[in-house]
């Protein structure tokens, strides 16, 4: 099981402490991916290529002001901006794109659930899955918790968007918080084999930094986490956490963390 860190793509600094902390890769934002200038991607791929770490993944992948479920889905502004997108993951071999994007597959009251999972599924299908394969890459769709989407709240409601496109390279993600706080099963995920190809994780109630000075019934709770995700054969979970001491707080989440692995 590799452990990799949320943070920003030019956050130099940062980048550096995960270095020293012992992160085995970065997972920064696919909007950054988006909107930077080709100079400003050479500039971060030259510096992580200086430290040896690889930017394997990306989250929050389709910005909120972009809709994804409704009726006035853009896809011509879809395809344009997630082209750009995967035109600098590609470059810096980033493998897995994260789909949370709670706001942008949200929908109105009345709004048929069904018609947007299909809506859901067919970008996912004709847009996301193609381009995604040009760049070697897959998609996972992250569950999110009750009060920030208006679907997909389980690991299992993921899988089935990712059956619903009939594409091998959409695939789910398992978030701890969201996992606690929406009281889906953590021992379930084990039964997903294939399915779940990511992870994120986080103090399960405060979304802090795992800590060794966790309840020990929260460390126990990652390592049901872990021991599910080996199960269902996910190798690779970021810590997404809140930080107000980034530099000493990765030091003690990876420690934490790859001693419970």
């Amino acid at each position: 099981m590799k452990i990799g860190a949320c943070r920003g793509l030019d956050d130099f600094d940062a980048i550096k402490k995960c270095v020293e902390a012992g992160v085995d890769y970065l997972e920064t934002g696919f909007g950054c991916l988006a909107r930077f200038s080709d100079e400003k991607i050479n500039e971060c791929k030259d510096m992580l290529d200086s430290v040896s770490l690889e930017c394997i993944a990306s989250n929050s992948f389709i910005p909120g002001d972009m809709k994804l479920v409704g009726d006035n889905v853009d896809y011509v502004a879809l395809n344009e901006y997630i082209d750009r997108g995967f035109t600098r993951a590609e470059k810096l071999g980033v493998k897995k794109i994260v789909l949370g994007s709670g706001k942008a597959r949200s929908f109105d009251d009345g709004y048929s659930l069904e018609k947007a999972k299909e809506q859901l599924a067919f970008f996912l299908s004709e847009y996301a899955s193609p381009r995604a394969e040009k760049a070697g890459a897959i998609i996972v769709i992250e569950p999110l918790r009750f009060c920030e989407t208006t679907m997909i709240y389980t690991v299992n409601d993921g899988i089935e968007i990712a059956s619903m496109s009939q594409k091998d390279n959409i695939k789910a993600l398992a978030d701890l918080y969201h996992v606690y706080g929406n009281e889906d099963s953590i021992e379930g995920i084990g039964d997903c084999k294939g399915m779940v190809c990511h992870a994120h994780i986080a103090q399960p109630v405060e979304r802090v930094y795992p800590s060794d000075t966790d309840e020990d019934n929260v460390k126990t709770i990652y390592k049901n986490f872990f021991d599910s995700l080996k199960k269902c054969g996910c190798g690779t979970c970021s810590i997404e956490a809140r930080t107000d001491d980034f530099a000493n707080d990765i030091f003690n989440s990876i420690k934490l963390l790859k001693s419970l692995i």
